[in-house]
């Protein structure tokens, strides 16, 4: 790809806990998807997607992924970020890239994002949209789109649709004939397929140009503060001190999945257990995955949690994680 040619550009969007970042890990390491930059831009007090996505430990505002993309923490707005990228790029700053996509948050909507680079006369010499897609939580996808504007929105505004869980919820016949009456023009895909099979067909799919937003999306962006009084959404970071025993992790499941499960949208982070060092964890909803294996984490994130949650204050979060606190004998 020469200087002059306009840097093909995807969103990756989806609704929280949909498993965004589980698919950014596996595209990057794809042939499409070399010489890629990412850029990552959550909802939350700390960036966590990014460290989990790059197992890198230094504070530079761009890093290289082992599998030879760039990632970039978007701490701007986006169109500074884009022809930040795009000039170092030129100077060889940084790594030549062909291609550009953005993870955006959970409760991201495209609109506002797609209209800042179709509205920079700059941006749009220098980058083009190939398309937008958004992940579905087979699971509680159609709940979410019941409940959220923004769930609904982001679906409807993608070109590619990938349904995710269903190793865990097998019934995505269901689910994709619901999404095609919902948005016929989208093509439905399942995480489940092969990763370069996944990531070939992601590129096709998303050859057609994107329809811009219309104004009104680009007058009135969303913000935190907008989507916390509409639901009672917000983001609470906890962190946790101690090495936490596999007794305490059992005890805290059970009881957020008793007492909170439906006021939590998502909860990720880094704990140290005692038995195991740092692990990653994750929840949606009452759903829990397995702690992984997080050896490469920063040390500033390991005991770190982010919980994203509706209606609930920071002393309920934090009661929830006196729960990991608890000592072997007082679990009952």
């Amino acid at each position: 790809m020469s200087a002059t040619t306009p840097i093909p550009l995807t969103l990756l969007t989806g609704f929280l806990g949909s498993g965004k970042t589980s698919l950014l890990r596996r595209l990057i390491h794809q042939p499409g998807f070399a010489r890629c930059a990412v850029i990552v831009n959550e909802f939350g007090e700390v960036g966590l997607d990014q460290a989990l996505v790059t197992d890198q430990s230094d504070d530079r505002d761009i890093q290289l992924l082992d599998s030879g993309c760039l990632c970039c923490l978007a701490s701007s707005a986006i169109q500074d970020t884009l022809a930040s990228l795009y000039y170092r790029r030129l100077r060889g700053d940084i790594p030549w890239f062909d291609r550009v996509l953005i993870e955006t948050s959970g409760l991201a909507e495209p609109g506002p994002i797609i209209n800042a680079v179709y509205g920079d006369g700059s941006l749009c010499r220098q980058f083009r949209f190939d398309g937008v897609i958004s992940t579905f939580d087979a699971g509680f996808g159609q709940a979410d789109v019941d409940t959220y504007h923004e769930a609904k929105t982001q679906l409807l505004m993608s070109d590619t649709i990938v349904l995710t869980k269903g190793d865990m919820y097998p019934d995505t016949g269901r689910l994709a004939a619901w999404l095609a009456v919902l948005h016929p023009a989208a093509r439905i895909l399942d995480n489940r397929m092969a990763d370069d099979a996944l990531a070939r067909d992601l590129l096709d799919s998303t050859a057609a140009p994107v329809r811009p937003a219309g104004p009104s999306a680009a007058d009135s962006p969303p913000t935190a503060l907008r989507h916390l009084l509409a639901y009672g959404i917000h983001s609470v970071t906890v962190d946790v001190p101690g090495p936490v025993g596999w007794p305490a992790w059992a005890a805290f499941v059970r009881g957020v999945q008793h007492g909170y499960a439906d006021r939590l949208l998502r909860l990720k982070g880094v704990l140290p257990f005692a038995e195991a060092g740092p692990m990653a964890v994750h929840a949606v909803h009452h759903v829990f995955s397995t702690p992984a294996a997080a050896a490469g984490t920063p040390s500033r994130l390991i005991g770190k949690l982010v919980f994203i949650v509706r209606d609930l204050d920071r002393a309920e979060v934090e009661q929830m994680v006196r729960l990991l606190a608890t000592p072997a004998d007082e679990i009952g």
